[in-house]
């Protein structure tokens, strides 16, 4: 078992959790506030999922080469 592998694997999980926790705060915050421009927050919405999904997906590989 490749246990550097397996440390950045639960780096990754804990990052992706980290970032989608930090997007929901960010995402309740910014619906009640008016004053923020709609196309760019769409945009930044699937910046963050991408980021999110990517973080995800090498944490699963991480996690497969750790075996």
């Amino acid at each position: 078992m490749d246990y550097i592998s397996l440390i950045y694997s639960v780096l990754a999980a804990i990052l992706a959790f980290g970032y989608y926790k930090i997007y929901k705060w960010w995402s309740s915050g910014r619906d009640e506030n008016p004053n923020f421009f709609k196309p760019s927050t769409t945009i930044g919405k699937i910046k963050d999922w991408i980021i999110i999904i990517s973080l995800a997906i090498t944490s699963i590989v991480f996690l497969f080469k750790s075996f």
